[in-house]
């Protein structure tokens, strides 16, 4: 039996209220994108597909990865 290869986007959404800005900056533009060197300072949920025998995220010079944080603390995380 042959293995299945899939490429796909993960995307994902939640709120932190640790990551609210109401009243920090009121005139940065909405919602704020996460700079790269800053994403081990943000709590991420460890997701995983359950019946996985193998896994990887596909190696590049800049990382396939999104995340932005809106004036309330929500989170925006997309992954290739």
């Amino acid at each position: 039996m042959q293995e299945a290869i899939i490429t796909f986007y993960l995307r994902q959404s939640w709120t932190d209220p640790r990551l609210a800005y109401r009243n920090f900056n009121m005139s940065a533009p909405l919602p704020t994108r996460v700079r790269l060197d800053k994403w081990d300072d943000v709590w991420v949920p460890d997701s995983f597909f359950r019946l996985a025998t193998r896994e990887y995220v596909s190696e590049v010079m800049i990382p396939n990865r999104l995340m932005t944080v809106s004036k309330d603390g929500e989170v925006w995380y997309v992954v290739k």
